[in-house]
């Protein structure tokens, strides 16, 4: 699982990248990480949903069921 979520992570954008990372793994907040990543914090909800919805049929595409 951890190396399929690698491989997607890799696949998308830095700023997408940076954002999930830092909202996800190092639990920072959406503004902290809209901050850091120089958006509003609409565009950063907007473009983690898209990355989430992403991950997961990514995910079912590899055999994982979420």
């Amino acid at each position: 699982l951890g190396k399929a979520i690698n491989t997607y992570l890799k696949s998308i954008s830095s700023d997408a990248r940076t954002l999930f990372i830092g909202r996800y793994f190092y639990l920072d907040s959406l503004k902290e990480v809209a901050k850091y990543c120089g958006m509003s914090e609409a565009k950063a909800k907007s473009m983690l949903y898209r990355t989430r919805c992403g991950l997961k049929e990514y995910l079912e595409q590899e055999g994982y069921h979420i």
